[in-house]
């Protein structure tokens, strides 16, 4: 066993569960960790994000006695917020809840929940590689939040996530359970103490039953010295409705997947994304949408706005089975390179193995339009309006795809803030 393989068996072996069926999960994640061992450049999902530099860096799991202090960390514009801060969890209690709406710490829910908890926890999520299983068998942090059927939460909740520690590791796992005809606005936000170095290593389980309809934002802007492994998997039953909405701004090294599988017809799923890596940054996603059946929409856009000596990859995949006649799948991905030193690898893809279907798909990389930016010149636009000019208008199609107005312009200004 490798150093690191070692270093992290030890860990997951003094946080496994004394709840014999949840002792049992992270033992068999444990044994896939040996079995698989950490991605390499040799696999070719992760062949252009090499994990080298966070797997030389020991990073420990978070202290249970570590201080949770009340400073406010973020800006979001949501009132509703629970703030998980080293990996301790405050502010459930201060929620105002309808009526049968459970949000708890998953510990809580192991305990007085696992009928709720137990079909979902580990089911969801289909796991490839090391950082899935090392998630698996160091669960110890994580929300589980549950909508019972017909509910609707009228206003959005805030999970935000913040790390100040040097060298710790938060291994957290969300599970959200979203019942028939229920609805609600779920944001993860992920921050951290600027140059602080640590990791995040995060899977959020989604299930989203028969005409419920869920809207999740992921905004992770965390330190930029810091590691970030993310992943959110999504089954979905008949006309339902999920939408994501992922914006990626900070860490040095970031790995952020989305899965979706779409189980029963008629059920949707939008993916709209902005990444934008500025100097020294690396930024990864991967997204799978799996139309398992007939009758099933999907429309994914992503957008990437590079500046400096940055990095990002784009690898966006539709698996049309072999009976999902009549799916109606979309997918692009376009890339404004703002500096000759950016780089992008986009590869959209499509599996299709019906024949009555209507998919597309398609990337594009540029530049700033230089006559846009003359044209602009001649009217004493000077060129950093000019640019910014430009880069907004590229990014706009996204920003209006983002149903609530507060948080759509609170989007804008970290884009604006980030990119210049």
């Amino acid at each position: 066993m490798s150093e690191i393989l070692e270093f992290y068996d030890q860990q997951a072996k003094s946080a496994l569960s004394e709840l014999p069926w949840l002792a049992s999960l992270q033992a068999s994640a444990l044994s896939e960790l040996h079995r698989t061992g950490f991605p390499t450049r040799q696999d070719e999902e992760w062949k252009y994000t090499p994990v080298d530099a966070l797997l030389k860096n020991p990073f420990t799991k978070t202290s249970q006695l570590n201080k949770v202090t009340a400073k406010p960390i973020s800006d979001l514009p949501i009132k509703q917020q629970i703030h998980i801060h080293n990996g301790q969890i405050s502010g459930i209690e201060s929620l105002q809840l309808p009526a049968g709406v459970l949000i708890l710490p998953l510990a809580t829910a192991m305990t007085k929940h696992p009928e709720l908890l137990k079909p979902y926890l580990g089911k969801i999520l289909q796991q490839t590689h090391g950082f899935h299983a090392l998630n698996t068998a160091m669960m110890h942090c994580g929300l589980f939040i549950y909508i019972p059927e017909g509910v609707c939460i009228e206003e959005p909740i805030a999970l935000v996530h913040y790390q100040d520690q040097m060298n710790q590791a938060v291994h957290l796992r969300h599970v959200i359970l979203a019942e028939t005809k229920s609805q609600a606005t779920i944001v993860e936000e992920y921050l951290g103490e600027n140059d602080c170095i640590y990791l995040t290593n995060t899977v959020t389980e989604v299930c989203v039953a028969a005409k419920a309809k869920i809207t999740h934002y992921k905004v992770q802007r965390e330190s930029k010295a810091s590691y970030h492994i993310g992943h959110i998997s999504v089954k979905q039953a008949t006309h339902s409705e999920f939408a994501s909405h992922s914006f990626s701004l900070g860490g040095k090294l970031v790995r952020s997947d989305l899965s979706l599988y779409l189980q029963e017809e008629f059920a949707k799923v939008l993916m709209n994304g902005i990444y934008a890596p500025t100097e020294g940054q690396h930024i990864d996603h991967h997204t799978t949408v799996y139309h398992l059946v007939p009758n099933c929409e999907s429309e994914q856009d992503y957008k990437g706005i590079l500046g400096g000596q940055s990095r990002a990859i784009f690898n966006g995949k539709v698996i049309v089975a072999k009976d999902a006649q009549h799916t109606n799948a979309k997918q692009q991905n376009k890339n404004l390179l703002l500096s000759a030193q950016a780089e992008i690898n986009t590869k959209p893809q499509l599996e299709i193995f019906a024949d009555d279907v209507l998919c597309s798909h398609g990337a594009t990389v540029g530049q700033l339009d230089e006559e846009a930016l003359f044209y602009m010149a001649t009217r004493g636009i000077g060129p950093a309006d000019a640019a910014h000019y430009l880069i907004h208008a590229f990014a706009n199609d996204n920003l209006r795809l983002i149903p609530h107005a507060d948080i759509a312009a609170w989007i804008e200004s970290l884009v604006t803030q980030q990119v210049g």
